[in-house]
This record gives C-alpha cells, structure tokens and sequence, in this order.
C-alpha cells in the first residue's frame, strides 16, 4: 500500500488513528498503527468494511485478526517487497559497476604512466628533470591511492546496504509465514512446504504423512469460556503441536481451530504414533480459568492420518486426511483415525 500524503494530513490522520485504537482496545503496534491509519485514510474501501464488521461483532479487532487484515490490505505481498529488493540491489551492484570501471580505468592509466615514466626515466639525466618526474610520479601514485580507498569505501556501504536488505527480506518473509495468534506457521507456509514435499516425492519418492487435527467442541469452549481463553487454548495446543514435532515434522495453523502436520520420512503407523502422542498430551493440558485457579474442562483433539500417494494433488491429499478427521469426529472425538 501506497502513501501520498504530505506531512500535515499524515500526522491529522495518525491523530484520528489512536482514539479509534485505544476506544477499540487495540494493541499499539507498529502493524496496527498502520492498519488504522489506512482505516481512517479510507484508501481502501474494502479493508474499511471488513474493519467495521468486525468491530460490529466483537468490540474490538484481535491481533490474529488483525494480522490477517495487515497481510491482505497493508502489504502488498512479497512480490512487491521482492521487487523493492531487486531495484534497491540493482542501485548497489550499479554504483559498484561504474566505481569498478573507473578504478579499472585509473588503474589502466597508472600503469600507462609507469610505463612512460620509466622510458623518460632512462633518457632524463639532470637533476631538475629528475626531480620533475619523480614529484609527477608522487602525484599520480597519490591519485589511484585515493582512488583504491574510494572503491573500498564503496564496497563497504555496499555491504552494508545487502544486509539490511537482506535482514529486512527475511523479517517480511517470517512475518508473512507465521501465524500471530499462536506463533507457529501459518496456512500459507503451510501450502508452500506442502508443494516443495510433494515435489520431493516425485524426485526421490521419499515417503510423508499429513496429520490434520482440530480442538473437539472448541465452539462450546469459546462460549462457554470467552474468546481469550479460547485464544489461550489453541496457543497451548499450537506448543504441544511444535513440541511433539519439534526435529521430525513441520506443523501449522491451518484455520481456525484447525492444525495440520506434516511427517516428512515417516510411515503411516509411524505418524499414527505421533499423532496419539498428540492426543494423550493435548487431555494433558492444564489451562487455568480467568477468574478462578480451577482448569478449563479436559481438552481433547481428534486427528486425520493419511500418506501421501504418488501423483495425488495436495487437493486431494488434504481432502482425504480431512475426511479422515471427520471420521474421527464422527466416531466420538478424542481418537485417531488412518
């Protein structure tokens, strides 16, 4: 997203902005910042309704929400940033181009000079001639000296200017890969990995498994317990997820109360183990209510196991692995089906 304002409407909007953020009970980020001050622009009209009915239902915006509005209206995706990227890199690797050219050039006519020099050096015999090329000889020597420092100078702030670049690149990229709410991989990093395993399998024909799980009546949690607490919920079903897969899987959210794994070298009985493993730890879980020491009823999950078939779409293996998960659900929750 583009900003055209000039200093004064940017401050009058930024002032409209924090009200509305603090009468929302908006946490002030950076990415919220941005996110009401594009609200209160009303450049988009489309991120403004979807804003309104948001606050309409729930009184206020909350960061997973609010992260979701900030990767669909802010950021005008990688692409651009990735762009952004390639010109900033193009300014440096230009500059290098033509401070190159001209040491190379310098360089050359050092040389050139030496050459003659020396000629003039053999056929110069008095004292005052001598002392003519030899003080011309210190200047030149002074000049590509100058010349050399200049170009290291050069390369330095080129350096300098690719690890920004390069840090700020990798910033954009995890931040478009995690989820806010429960920090760890989003639906789109999700698809991504999903993509570059399946095209594993065709090269190598390495074997993976998907694990898709959901938190059983999260609905009833959520009314019964509030929105904090549900949120609450499923980051500690996130730490279960990341701890179980830690080393051996990747996992993220994938929607909702809805996770998924993916088992990378595993056989379907093995990743059937890790997936009761999940179960048992997820009824394991203690999570204290608001407003007293006492825990949230026992949380159970149920999961979907499939393998990965050769030349099946990631369509149609996630669609199995759903079907799979709702088998589960339908069997009575809290269990395992493959």
């Amino acid at each position: 997203m583009q900003y055209p304002e000039d200093a004064a409407r940017a401050a009058n909007y930024l002032r409209e902005a924090i009200p509305l953020m603090v009468k929302h009970n908006i946490q002030p980020n950076p990415r919220n910042f941005s996110l009401w001050y594009a609200y209160v622009s009303k450049r988009n009209q489309q991120l403004n309704n979807e804003l309104n009915r948001i606050i309409e239902e729930h009184g206020t915006c909350s960061p997973d929400q609010s992260a979701d509005l900030f990767r669909r209206y802010i950021i005008d995706d990688e692409v651009d940033f990735g762009q952004h990227v390639q010109t900033q890199l193009s300014k440096v690797i230009s500059t290098l181009s033509q401070q190159s050219s001209a040491m190379s050039e310098g360089s050359g006519e050092y040389e050139t000079f030496l050459e003659s020099g020396l000629k003039n050096l053999e056929q110069q015999s008095s004292e005052e001639e001598l002392k003519t090329l030899i003080g011309t000889l210190l200047e030149q020597t002074k000049q590509t000296s100058e010349l050399t420092n200049s170009f290291k100078n050069q390369i330095e702030e080129a350096n300098q200017e690719i690890s920004l670049l390069r840090a700020e690149l990798k910033s954009i990229q995890e931040e478009a890969s995690l989820d806010q709410l429960t920090q760890i991989n989003n639906r789109r990093a999700f698809d991504k990995e999903l993509d570059r395993m399946i095209n594993e399998h065709t090269e190598n024909n390495q074997s993976f498994c998907l694990i898709i799980t959901d938190i059983d009546h999260f609905k009833r949690c959520n009314d019964k317990f509030g929105h904090v607490m549900g949120d609450k919920i499923l980051q500690s079903f996130a730490k279960v997820l990341g701890h179980v897969c830690k080393d051996i899987g990747f996992c993220a959210r994938y929607g909702g109360e809805e996770f998924v794994m993916l088992l990378p070298g595993h056989s379907l009985d093995e990743a059937v183990q890790i997936a009761e493993k999940v179960r048992i730890t997820t009824t394991r879980m203690q999570i204290k209510q608001r407003s007293s020491t006492d825990p949230i009823d026992s949380i159970t999950t149920s999961l979907g196991v499939a393998c990965y078939v050769n030349g099946e779409t990631a369509i149609d293996f996630i669609g199995r692995a759903d079907a799979l998960l709702y088998q589960a659900k339908e069997s009575g929750r809290n269990r395992v089906i493959s």
